[in-house]
């Protein structure tokens, strides 16, 4: 079957994105400078503002961690004066939602929030932020933990700088066509790809790409500071460019910016659009730093390797790591594996991932000895469209992860992942199941 193509489609498509994105001006908030100070009995956190802000505080365990909600704001403090010596081991910070935006304090060891407080501007000194940390016992920390400090109020969005636009007043990002796929009704032999026959209405596939962790979450680093979230953002960029400059398909992304999105979410969005494929991209990180290729995993219940169980724990955290508790999140998902719809849905998972061994191998890039893996991805588990996740190459090589940080590297890599995309799609024309 041929594809429909619509003749102004990039004029409705470039509309449709101008009504629905939000225009998001300077931000409100500065984040100056934050400050540590190791007192005889407590940690006292100061955090310099340019203007005073509602505030949340709260302590979340395993690991040991304070979280600081604050309106979305614009990170300007650089090092922090007397971590080495304080509670505190690390420090990460993030936009988690439009208008929030989070601090993360990875902590020694328990503690409660003694006191939080804001600070007027006063005496030559700006706005600022105060929070006093005691050391606590493990049980002490578990009766206190994810209690509330603060004005900013639990599940409140907090009031935003004139003109922003919240997420609830936002409007909807719409599909970019009237595509959706439909449901997987009759189940094909797994020998081959296939997808539900389309109506006549039914045009373009949708692929949603989904760039790996964003905002508070950096993912792996690499010398020089380079961050995974940074070069799988640029990549997913440049791939959805190929993409819809084929125009063959329909291209939606995840996060088209520094952003956090939970795990959950990813799947939800990837569902709620109609995707036909869903391609999440990564870049790994191992403590053998002469380690180097790419590699691409599909679902499965058993692990392949024991280094890939320990890859699919480390990102199956993500939403850990930017304080969401996904024990409570993940219920549904977690039963996706024993319905019988999704084999089908596995098996073409596992020809795509396939294909793009084929298309990496053929475009000149390495690949790891055994390229094709298997492990339990928390985004990988949407019942009804063939999903991989794709580890691009090693932030833990020096090499690599500079080739990784080079757009005309990241330009080869979207290639070859295009001409896998590609071959999936042709085989599934001709077994004109569209």
């Amino acid at each position: 079957m041929v594809y429909t193509r619509y003749p102004s489609f990039l004029a409705v498509l470039i509309g449709l994105i101008a009504l629905a994105v939000p225009h998001f001006p300077a931000l409100a908030l500065g984040i100056d400078q934050i400050r540590l100070g190791q007192h005889s009995d407590r940690t006292r956190l100061v955090l310099d503002l340019d203007t005073t802000a509602q505030f949340r505080a709260f302590t979340l365990a395993n690991p040991y961690r304070l979280v600081l909600d604050l309106p979305e704001f614009e990170w300007r403090a650089g090092s922090i004066e007397g971590l080495r010596t304080s509670q505190i081991s690390a420090v990460r910070q993030g936009h988690i939602q439009p208008g929030l935006s989070r601090i993360v304090f990875d902590l020694k060891g328990p503690v409660f929030i003694q006191s939080a407080f804001s600070l007027p501007e006063q005496n030559g000194k700006p706005p600022r932020l105060v929070v006093d940390l005691k050391p606590s016992s493990p049980d002490d920390f578990r009766q206190n933990l994810q209690k509330m400090q603060g004005d900013l109020g639990e599940g409140v969005t907090p009031p935003l700088a004139p003109n922003m636009t919240t997420a609830s007043s936002a409007p909807p990002v719409p599909a970019r066509a009237p595509y959706r796929t439909a449901s997987l009704d009759n189940m094909a032999p797994p020998s081959a790809p296939t997808m539900p026959k389309a109506s006549p209405a039914l045009k373009k596939p949708l692929v949603v790409i989904d760039p790996g962790h964003g905002g508070v979450d950096p993912g792996a680093s690499g010398p020089g500071n380079i961050h995974e979230k940074t070069i799988v953002l640029a990549l997913g960029k440049e791939l959805a460019a190929q993409l819809e400059s084929s125009g063959e398909y329909r291209v939606l992304m995840t996060r088209d910016r520094d952003e956090f999105v939970k795990l959950r979410d990813r799947v939800t969005f990837a569902r709620t659009h109609g995707a036909d494929l869903f391609v999440s991209i990564h870049a790994d990180s191992i403590h053998k730093n002469e380690v180097t290729g790419a590699s691409v995993y599909t679902l499965s219940e058993k692990a392949s390797d024991e280094q890939t169980e320990k890859l699919a724990a480390r990102e199956n955290q993500a939403d850990l790591i930017a304080g969401i508790d996904l024990s409570v999140e993940d219920q549904d998902v977690a039963n996706i594996l024993v319905d019988l719809a999704m084999r089908d849905t596995m098996n073409q998972s596992k020809f795509f991932a396939n294909n793009l061994v084929g298309t990496f191998k053929a475009g000149g890039l390495k690949t790891l000895p055994t390229p094709h893996r298997y492990a339990g991805f928390a985004v990988l588990k949407a019942p009804d469209i063939p999903s991989v996740l794709v580890e691009v190459g090693f932030m833990s090589s020096q090499k690599e992860a500079k080739l990784l940080n080079t757009p005309g590297y990241r330009k080869k890599i979207a290639r070859s992942l295009k001409e896998g995309i590609d071959g999936y799609f042709n085989q599934v024309r001709k077994n004109d199941r569209i």
